[in-house]
Formats: C-alpha cells, sequence, structure tokens
C-alpha cells in the first residue's frame, strides 16, 4: 500500500511541477501553461472556455489574437507577431493556424533554427490529467453476498493521457464501499486501470477499461447463533489483499463545462484469480472530472 501511495503522490507532484506564469489581462491575472520552452516559448490559458495563446521572448509575454473585422473576417494578427518575433530566423508564417499544435510546430522548428543545443519539443509525450469524484452503487460481485445486498460506493480517480494519444489512458482510483444493516462488510480500494476510447469525439467518448491491480482493505462483521438459539457472538474480520485481476467493465465520458460527465460499469467480470460468487455483477457509478 505505501507504495501505491507513492507512485500516487509522485505523479500528482509530477503534475503540479509543468511551468507557469503569471499574466494579466484587462486587470485581471491569469495562469499561463507552457507547452514549448526554449528561446522563445509557448504558453496557453483557457479563458471562457476558449483557448488563448501566448509568446514570450526575451522576458516580454505577448498574445497571439485573430479578431474579425467588421465584415467578420478574420485580421488574424498573430501572423504579423509571429513575424516580427521569429524575423532572425526567416520563418514561413504563412500556413500557421493558430491553434495548439501548428503554433507548437512553428516555435519548435523557430528554437531549432536558432539554437544548434535545443532538442525538439513538438512530438514529445505530454502527460495531462483529469480528477474527478463519483458515487454509486454495488452488490460486491467478487465477494460472498448471497442475498444479492445493493450498498452505496463513492471514490475519486486521476486519469492520465498523452494530450497527443488520448484514446489511451491509465486511471489511478480509490473506491470506498460502505456496508449497511443487512450486508456487513466494508472495504477501502486502490485500483490502477487501463482506458482504450473505441469512440473518442471531442463531445463523448466510449471506453473499455481494464483494472490491472488492486490493493484492498476489507472489513467484515460476522454474526454467529449458537444451535439452540439462545446465544448471539458478534466478531470482525479484516484484511488486505493485492491483486491483478485483469477486472473488465465500461464507461463512457461526456463533455459537460471544463471537464466530463461519467457513467461506467464496473467489475463485470475478473479474467485472473478472483471469481463471481453468482450474483449478476452491479458496479454502477456516476461521476464528474474535470481537466488539471
Amino acid at each position: 500500500m505505501n507504495k501505491f501511495l507513492f507512485l500516487l503522490v509522485f505523479t500528482l507532484f509530477s503534475l503540479s511541477a509543468s511551468a507557469q506564469i503569471s499574466h494579466t489581462i484587462d486587470g485581471k491575472t491569469y495562469e499561463l501553461t507552457e507547452e514549448v520552452t526554449g528561446k522563445t516559448s509557448l504558453f496557453y490559458a483557457i479563458i471562457d472556455g476558449e483557448y488563448r495563446y501566448f509568446i514570450k521572448k526575451n522576458d516580454s509575454v505577448t498574445e497571439l489574437t485573430n479578431t474579425k473585422d467588421s465584415d467578420g473576417k478574420y485580421q488574424e494578427e498573430y501572423k504579423e507577431i509571429l513575424g516580427i518575433i521569429t524575423a532572425d530566423a526567416a520563418m514561413d508564417i504563412s500556413s500557421v493556424k493558430l491553434t495548439l499544435p501548428s503554433l507548437k510546430t512553428f516555435i519548435d522548428e523557430y528554437n531549432k533554427k536558432t539554437d544548434l543545443d535545443y532538442k525538439m519539443q513538438a512530438n514529445r509525450p505530454k502527460a495531462q490529467a483529469r480528477l474527478g469524484g463519483f458515487a454509486g452503487i454495488s452488490n460486491n460481485p467478487f465477494v460472498t453476498n448471497p442475498d444479492n445486498i445493493i450498498t452505496p460506493i463513492f471514490g475519486a480517480e486521476l486519469e492520465l493521457y498523452d494530450a497527443k494519444a488520448t484514446r489511451h489512458s491509465l486511471a489511478l482510483g480509490f473506491k470506498q464501499s460502505l456496508s449497511n444493516n443487512d450486508f456487513k462488510y466494508s472495504s477501502s480500494q486502490f485500483s490502477l486501470a487501463y482506458r482504450f476510447r473505441v469512440i473518442n469525439k471531442e463531445t463523448f467518448s466510449i471506453y473499455p477499461q481494464a483494472t490491472l491491480a488492486t490493493y484492498t482493505f476489507s472489513r467484515t462483521e460476522i454474526t454467529t447463533v449458537s444451535e439452540d438459539g439462545s446465544t448471539t457472538t458478534t466478531s470482525t474480520e479484516s484484511g488486505s489483499t493485492l491483486d491483478a485481476p485483469i477486472i473488465l467493465g465500461v464507461g463512457t465520458d461526456i463533455k459537460l463545462g471544463n471537464g466530463y460527465l461519467t457513467l461506467s460499469m464496473n467489475e463485470l467480470v475478473a479474467l485472473i484469480n478472483i471469481e463471481n460468487q453468482g450474483n449478476f455483477p452491479l458496479d454502477l457509478r456516476l461521476g464528474y472530472k474535470f481537466n488539471l
């Protein structure tokens, strides 16, 4: 468990360590996230739901804009700005678009032209993350539950993915299963899961999920009655297990604000080590995760 917690804390620290600077626009201060670092650096920020891009050179930060005139025609001011900033390298700006991939490639090429020691960055993996929580219900299909009692669950997850390969992601999760009067079993579980988005649209995605490893701490209250019914004894069993069960599930993300509404069916079947206890698997979760 200590190793799992260390990995989780290290990952969160690594993500939070991404370079940022503060920049003031119309009296408001925003945090800009760095995408390319070099003689000229590229930053972006999401402001009022829109991506805005900034260039930093010689400690001066300039926003790249593309406003419309009275006839609705784009003015492409950003190309003039890029032309001035990169004038020492005679860069071709005609095909540059005001999008993150296009700007990253352009600034990358400029930095390489003006600094032989510069390491190209545009095609390197770019880790991004989403953090969220969920609540739901479960009949704990891999635990002995003869009366098929459904209990509440809740938890949180950190999803990590490469901005260049958004179909693939890893999720570090925590799930708390609660007990009730009819089924006195509770557990705290940490997990590592892999997801592949078979449908990956801007507004929604659908993915199968494979939980690769789990660490579970569980507690069960057992009540026994003597043969003559005169004595009732209550005992508690607790313990922890580390498994690599490859538990399959399926989920969907629906774009909502600066994040996603999530709905998933989990613990449908385990391929290794763990067997279903005979009940139809039910582990339904509804949640929300936002972009970090």
